[in-house]
């Protein structure tokens, strides 16, 4: 750990356009990430978000040529705290979160009281939520803690295959 920042890994900056979106959320927001580092990141977002909130996080471009970058493109990630900066015409929060998964699925939104099956394990949530990817995937919250660790590649081949889109 750096004595001075407290801080466990160096940070990365790189301005990359980001959307968010909380667990209960069905839209995205626009945000810019400012700085990363393996476990977390720092955003600046038009809105305030709760500290403890679960957010679906999704990388909205390829990172610069020649920057450390994430391998990752997705991640779920705690907000560990959230102020309002001060100064400029428009309100704008700094946020720092903590990622509780790295991966390469492109997140949807959660549906609650739903009665569709999981497309992967077919069985139906006990709380009836069910995620619904952006590739239209409905998966219960189980498998999509399992699917969101897989390897691009496996996970590519796997949307595929559940989309029916077997080559």
């Amino acid at each position: 750990m750096d004595a001075k920042t407290r801080r466990k890994y160096s940070r990365y900056f790189e301005h990359v356009p980001i959307l968010y979106a909380g667990y209960d959320s069905e839209s995205y927001c626009e945000a810019l990430m400012l700085n990363r580092c393996p476990d977390g990141m720092y955003f600046e977002s038009e809105s305030p978000i709760q500290p403890q909130c679960d957010l679906y996080i999704k990388i909205q471009k390829d990172p610069p040529r020649g920057s450390e970058s994430e391998p990752y493109n997705a991640f779920r990630a705690k907000v560990k705290w959230c102020c309002q900066l001060a100064g400029g015409k428009m309100q704008c929060y700094g946020a720092g979160v903590q990622y509780t998964a790295k991966g390469h699925l492109k997140y949807g939104t959660n549906i609650r009281h739903s009665d569709y099956p999981c497309d992967y394990c077919d069985k139906r949530d006990s709380d009836r939520l069910i995620h619904r990817t952006e590739s239209g995937l409905m998966l219960c919250t189980d498998c999509l803690h399992y699917i969101e660790k897989l390897p691009n590649n496996i996970l590519n081949a796997v949307e595929r295959f559940l989309q029916g889109n077997v080559v």
